[in-house]
Formats: structure tokens, C-alpha cells, sequence
């Protein structure tokens, strides 16, 4: 196994590449909205409580082309409407608006709203991430804290019981490797705690068990935390073996690895005097669907990333399929059903059958590519070898990015169903602000859904 010791780096360069690049979605907190459904016509609507003069709505149905269109105002209704015509039970409207207040203009959150079923817009009932008001969010405790929230989104595939997660990192206070208990404190982790009461054991090993059920606490205050990356499992907690300096996360290259056979994916983030800074991503692999939302105190900020919520695990599975060229379909396969690797994790590593996949192109080696190491370690040149406009002119045209082989499109496919078009799969695929990163100075909430 692989000893991590810490993922500092990772976050700097998260930091320094992702950051600059986009604008961050922002909330006035200053309006109500929702969808009311009569036969097959879905009406989104928004009603505000300040000096809006106009609304855009934009959105998809059932994770199609997102539609971006200028709402009427209705007199009778005293609020903005847009129709869905069409629509039928078990339909997924996901949307979010831009609306002035003033001067400024906003973007709200996303919202998610099922047909026939319950509302994931704020204020409302529903499993959707945005079925949280804002407003609930309970303050946290302590300099620099901010209070987070793991949400069960599998549909009833997996009770609360069996949907776990576990936050590991450095403890700026002491510089050492710790995790997140549900009192909001950091413990030290040391290799005695693999064999401490209330161990995971598998195969004769003992594992440190720092793993909670959704169903354990409804909020957890988390505080300062460097190099955080929280571990998210289904079924069974995952098996990790922590030590006096560091841990062994799962190793997914490893044929003895004991997490081979679990469903787990993660999310990283750094809790810091800056706020909070932390991104889902899929360079490693995919494990099931993820929504990250971050709040902040002022109201202004609320902000949700990750895969569309009207995507599901199986149907993600089958569009990869669908979706791919022939190359990179077996990373769907190598270890299904727990996970879609990354190419360089299958048939794209030294010695597969796609060793050669970008040979000819850019002159340098496939792995040092996908890996961004070796020969070739500027980010900005292999975001533009993945997304093959390496040879062109503009580096930073989004609509050129994979429309070309030799391309990553592995990491094509992530973007194409996440919300905004946002995720980081290998190499450097944040680079020019396609990342699902958040970040803010005065964090309130986060709120993680493990979807299914």
C-alpha cells in the first residue's frame, strides 16, 4: 500500500490553477422559487423579495441540453415563470437562476426537482443537496469552522446505517495526521488505532475504523483541517490502515487491496484562515455520484458542484458505455461493478493495450501524459494534450476541448454530465476553470449527497 503523507501539494495546486480562473456562483438570499406541476406542464417559478427587474432561468430536463431562457413576469401570480411542456412522473427538472438586484447580477444555487415526487429547490422537502434552506444551517463552532453534513441520496438502495464517511488530515494546531470524530474534534492517528476497540477487520487485518453512518449525526462540526479528504463508503465502512505519520488510503492498482470489492469514492478539501477550499474529482475513478454544496455566512455564496443529480450510478455506467470511444470502454469493466477507473489505472498503463494511445501526437510518453510527470510536467501542456488542442492556437477555447482523437475523454465524459460542466479528471483537467472546485472566505455549511 501506499503511504500518504500528505496531500498539501494537491491543494496548492488547486488553489493556484483553479481558483483565478472562474467567477464564483453566488446567492442573494432574497427570493423564494419552486416548480408547480398542472398535467404535463411543469412551471419553474421565482418571486423576489427586492428590486429584481429581470430573471433567467436556466435549465435541463432529464440531464438534457441546458436551455437558458428570459422568465415573464406574471401579474397574477406577483412572480417569474418559465413553462416545461411535456413533461411526465419520474421526469428530473435541474436548474438555477440568474437574477438582478440592483446593479449586480446573481446566480443562485442548482435545484432539483422531481416530477411526481419531491422538491430538491430550496425551502422545500425532498433528498435533493438543495433541499436544504440555507437558513438551517446550524453556525459552527470555533474560528474558521464550518459545519458539515453527509446526506444519504441512494433512493432507498442503502439505508442511512450503511452510508458512511470519515474525514482524515493534519491538524494545523499540531501538524499531525488526524481524524474527524462527531463531538467536531481532531484525534491523532497512530498505527495502534488499526487495532483499538471497535476495529475493522477483513481478511485477518485490522483496519482503524474513524468511519460514521449518516444516520449517527445530522450535523458535524468540522474545524480547521489540512490536506482533508473525505472518504465516502456504501455497504461497509472502507479499510484503511492509518500510522504515526500518515495512512494507507485504498489502493485501487493493488490486487490484495481490501477496499477492491467496496464502493467508495472521496471528496478533498483545506479548512484554513481563507475560508474553505476543497473539489469532488474523478481522477482516480468513479465510485458512485457526488454533489458538493458550500454556503457561506453572508448569504452570498451558495454553490453546488459534481455530477448532475439526475444522474444515476447504473445510468452513468450504461452512457459510458454508450458515450467512449472503443479504447477506453474497459475502464468501465477492469473492476465493475465497484468503479470506472481512470485510464492510466487500466488498458492506458505501461504494458496495456492502449500503452501507445497518444504516441505520434505530441511526442511525449501515454503515462507521462495521463499522469503529468516524467517528460512532461507543465500543467497547461497537458490539460492541452487530454483535450487535444495541444497543436492549436487557443488553449483556452472550452468548445475545442476533445473534439479529437488522440484525446482523454474519460475525463470528457465527467464534464459532460456534471453540473456546469465542472470536474478534474488526470492531467490537469482544472486547468482554465473547468473545475468543480469551491471556495470561500466565511464558510457556513457543506453539505455532501452520496447519490446512486
Amino acid at each position: 500500500m501506499i503511504r500518504k503523507k500528505s496531500l498539501l501539494l494537491l491543494f496548492s495546486l488547486l488553489a493556484a490553477i483553479s481558483f483565478p480562473l472562474f467567477s464564483p456562483r453566488a446567492a442573494a438570499a432574497d427570493f423564494t422559487q419552486g416548480v408547480a406541476v398542472t398535467g404535463s406542464t411543469a412551471t419553474i417559478w421565482f418571486k423576489s423579495n427586492v428590486g429584481t427587474t429581470w430573471v433567467d432561468v436556466h435549465y435541463r430536463l432529464n440531464g438534457g441540453v441546458q436551455q437558458n431562457l428570459r422568465m415573464t413576469y406574471s401579474s397574477a401570480n406577483a412572480r417569474y415563470e418559465q413553462a416545461v411542456t411535456g413533461v411526465a412522473s419520474g421526469n428530473v427538472i435541474q436548474y438555477f437562476f440568474t437574477y438582478n438586484n440592483g446593479t449586480p447580477a446573481y446566480d443562485t444555487a442548482t435545484y432539483t426537482y422531481t416530477v411526481g415526487g419531491s422538491t430538491g429547490g430550496g425551502g422545500g422537502s425532498g433528498t435533493g443537496i438543495g433541499s436544504i434552506p440555507a437558513s438551517s444551517i446550524p453556525m459552527p463552532s470555533g474560528s474558521g469552522a464550518v459545519s458539515l453534513k453527509v446526506m444519504n441520496g441512494t433512493g432507498g438502495a442503502y439505508p442511512d446505517s450503511q452510508v458512511y464517511w470519515g474525514v482524515i488530515g493534519i491538524n494545523p494546531a499540531n501538524g499531525a495526521w488526524s481524524y474527524l470524530d462527531l463531538n467536531g474534534n481532531l484525534k491523532p492517528i497512530s498505527t495502534a488505532l488499526n487495532d483499538a476497540a471497535g476495529h475493522l477487520t477483513k481478511n485477518g487485518q485490522n483496519y482503524a475504523n474513524f468511519f460514521y453512518p449518516v444516520s449517527a449525526a445530522s450535523w458535524v462540526n468540522l474545524p480547521k483541517i489540512t490536506s482533508g479528504r473525505m472518504f465516502l463508503c456504501v455497504g461497509t465502512p472502507c479499510y484503511i490502515k492509518t500510522y504515526n505519520d500518515g495512512f494507507a488510503g485504498p489502493d485501487i492498482n493493488n490486487p490484495s487491496d481490501p477496499n477492491l470489492n467496496v464502493y467508495f469514492d472521496f471528496i478533498e478539501f483545506t479548512v484554513d484562515n481563507a475560508g474553505y477550499h476543497g473539489n469532488t474529482t474523478r481522477v482516480d475513478g468513479f465510485g458512485f455520484p457526488i454533489q458538493h454544496r458550500l454556503v457561506n455566512k453572508a448569504g452570498n455564496y451558495d454553490r453546488t458542484v459534481g455530477e448532475l443529480e439526475s444522474e444515476t450510478r447504473s445510468g452513468l455506467f450504461t452512457k459510458y458505455q454508450n458515450e467512449v470511444p472503443t479504447a477506453f470502454k474497459s475502464l468501465a469493466t477492469v473492476q465493475a461493478p465497484y468503479r470506472i477507473v481512470a485510464p492510466i489505472h487500466g488498458s492506458f498503463a505501461a504494458g496495456g493495450a492502449n500503452a501507445n494511445y497518444f504516441a505520434g501526437y505530441s511526442g511525449y510518453n501515454t503515462q507521462d501524459i495521463l499522469r503529468c510527470d516524467g517528460s512532461v510536467i507543465n500543467a497547461s501542456v497537458c490539460a492541452a494534450i487530454n483535450r487535444h488542442v495541444y497543436t492549436s492556437s487557443d488553449w483556452n477555447n472550452v468548445s475545442n476541448y476533445y473534439n479529437a482523437a488522440p484525446a482523454n475523454y474519460y475525463a470528457k465524459f465527467w464534464h459532460d454530465h456534471s453540473i456546469d460542466r465542472l470536474a478534474y479528471g488526470f492531467a490537469y483537467d482544472d486547468v482554465n476553470g473547468q473545475a468543480a472546485y469551491l471556495e470561500v472566505g466565511d464558510p457556513k455549511g457543506v453539505i455532501i449527497r452520496v447519490g446512486w
